[in-house]
């Protein structure tokens, strides 16, 4: 044959194209077998903050005063978000200080009489509590004048009976006075008349003269016997008045005891109401329990009213490090596991020319999760953002998608993968 038949032209360019398809080949064999790739597990997701937002709410509820905040605002912090009105409370306050100021300046009162001082100190807690208050100090002035008062009645009563002591003590010394020139006039008869009887039996005195010293001398025994009546008299009432003496002041101290266990368990009372209603009015102000933006302001107008324990407000906190929470597929999980690096994707038309932010997963919910018993169900990987460019363009909220590499197989693996799990499910293991 000639060199320019077209038999040998078209059979030397099948040759060629049936190597370089031979070639093609092995080297897609080799590659598919030999090479590695990695799939890829895409999850819609949410930029979140590691503490969810916080919800602002009050335990008892109540009118709100003033509102201090708006939508979006930054607070820090401790600042005032809400100002529930506190007219009611500070009116109950008043009366219970009122009542309780009054106990104390009784406590106060009844210990000084219990103890016998004659100075009244009050509670250290009465100063604090009457500091600028006329109306409480004016109490407290009732109860010293009533204890002045007091204390002078019981101060005159003793003078009273120290006075009839000191009188039945004198009438006694009187007496005893008197008995005793009474005995020495006894003494004196009795020595005369045993003379004139020894005259009279020897006829040189006159029978008149000894029995009228023998009636004198009865009389004086009858004297001696009244004088002794009045000495037992004067020694019983003297007796008397010093133990109506210390009665007066047992009772006055009786008295203040008895009062004093009168006024415990009320005072407790009063004490612990006063305590609740002060706590209450020091949470009338809402304060920012940490530094955040306000979202979901539910009240906007003064004077509307907030159910008890009713979400006011949240707070989206912006000190704290960032998340990202994938909605991973359900079927799609069993290729991911903690620590994994993740891609996260942002949306935007500006998005694909600004580095991608980049993290790895933390942690993954032990179970699936539902919106609702209709929807597909998912899990839940939370995703901790690694510092690095881009990171600065997440901001809670921000929807993303992050992109999980799976574990590398050799590219023949994954274009039989659907064949193999095909095969799988039409003929099952006998």
């Amino acid at each position: 044959m000639r060199r320019d038949d077209p038999i040998l032209a078209t059979r030397g360019a099948v040759l060629a194209g049936a190597l370089v398809l031979a070639l093609l080949a092995g080297g897609f064999a080799a590659w598919s077998t030999l090479a590695q790739l990695s799939g890829a597990v895409i999850a819609p997701g949410r930029v979140e903050v590691q503490q969810r937002p916080q919800v602002v709410q009050h335990q008892d509820g109540g009118t709100i005063e003033a509102i201090l905040v708006a939508e979006g605002d930054a607070v820090a912090a401790g600042d005032v978000l809400i100002r529930l009105d506190g007219a009611a409370l500070r009116s109950a306050l008043a009366v219970v200080e009122a009542q309780y100021a009054e106990h104390l300046a009784r406590r106060g009162r009844l210990e000084a009489e219990r103890a016998g001082r004659t100075a009244l100190a009050m509670p250290a807690e009465l100063a604090t509590l009457t500091r600028g208050r006329p109306d409480l100090a004016a109490l407290v002035d009732g109860q010293s004048r009533l204890f002045v008062a007091r204390a002078e009645t019981a101060a005159a009563e003793a003078a009273l009976l120290d006075r009839r002591a000191r009188q039945i003590a004198a009438r006694g010394a009187g007496i005893a006075a008197e008995r005793a020139a009474l005995a020495r006039q006894q003494a004196l008869i009795a020595e005369e008349l045993a003379s004139q009887r020894s005259l009279l039996d020897r006829g040189l005195a006159q029978s008149a003269r000894v029995l009228a010293l023998e009636r004198e001398a009865a009389r004086l025994d009858g004297r001696a016997g009244e004088l002794a009546a009045a000495t037992a008299e004067a020694e019983a009432r003297h007796s008397e008045t010093l133990i109506e003496a210390l009665r007066l002041q047992a009772s006055l101290r009786e008295e203040a005891e008895a009062g004093l266990r009168d006024l415990a368990p009320r005072e407790m009372e009063l004490a612990e109401r006063r305590g609740a209603l002060l706590l209450r009015l020091g949470q009338l102000d809402l304060r920012a329990p940490a530094a955040g933006i306000v979202h979901a302001l539910q009240v906007t107008t003064p004077r509307a009213v907030i159910r008890p324990a009713e979400p006011v407000l949240q707070l989206i906190p912006q000190d704290r490090p960032l998340l990202v929470a994938l909605r991973i597929p359900a079927g799609k999980i069993g290729h991911l596991r903690p620590g994994q690096t993740v891609t996260l994707r942002l949306p935007g038309p500006g998005a694909g020319t600004a580095p991608d932010p980049t993290g790895r997963i933390a942690r993954i919910s032990p179970d699936a999760l539902q919106d609702s018993p209709a929807s597909p169900a998912f899990f839940r990987a939370e995703v901790e953002v690694t510092p690095g460019p881009g990171v600065a363009a997440l901001t809670p909220g921000l929807p993303v998608e992050g992109f999980i590499a799976t574990h590398p197989q050799p590219p023949l693996l994954l274009l039989l993968d659907p064949l193999t799990r095909y095969l799988d499910r039409a003929f099952p293991a006998g």
